[in-house]
């Protein structure tokens, strides 16, 4: 059996970053199920920095990643189809990113996600996700999502 070939690839053109979030946030019902936050998703990753992973030619992950400010930037959505999970592409996904953030001197990478108060088991995973790669959680709020979704505020220097 040929081990597949993942690639990793920076997108500039805002229809493709559009579509690709669209495509693999249709597949990923467990995490993204709320119409609406797609829609949101889909229309925003446009202005975002944009990496896509590949398996030969078939978009399979993506990470968009907002410049809050100077020293901040966060993951804005990020999403790879659920049956690539755990063969580290999120790994390397945010591992480029990383890379790419120290390049233009940026210190921090944020992200939020659904609080450890919700019990949600898609979201936990989630969760472990960031923590294994060195993402400390900063504080749960429900300013951001309203109090039935809190929001985990997870941050790590880069």
């Amino acid at each position: 059996m040929t081990k597949a070939v993942y690639s990793v690839v920076e997108i500039q053109d805002k229809i493709t970053k559009s579509n690709i979030t669209n495509i693999i946030l249709r597949q990923l019902p467990k995490w993204f199920g709320i119409e609406e936050s797609i829609i949101e998703y889909v229309n925003n990753v446009e202005n975002t920095i944009f990496l896509t992973a590949y398996d030969l030619e078939k978009p399979i992950g993506f990470i968009s990643l907002k410049i809050n400010n100077e020293y901040t930037a966060e993951i804005f959505v990020m999403g790879i189809i659920e049956e690539y999970h755990q063969k580290g592409i999120g790994k390397n996904l945010v591992s480029y990113s990383e890379k790419i953030l120290r390049e233009r001197n940026y210190k921090y990478l944020m992200v939020k996600t659904l609080g450890e108060s919700h019990p949600d088991i898609y979201y936990k995973k989630t969760r472990v996700f960031y923590s294994k790669l060195g993402f400390y959680p900063l504080e749960e709020i429900t300013e951001i999502w309203g109090k039935e979704t809190p929001c985990l505020l997870l941050i790590k220097n880069i």
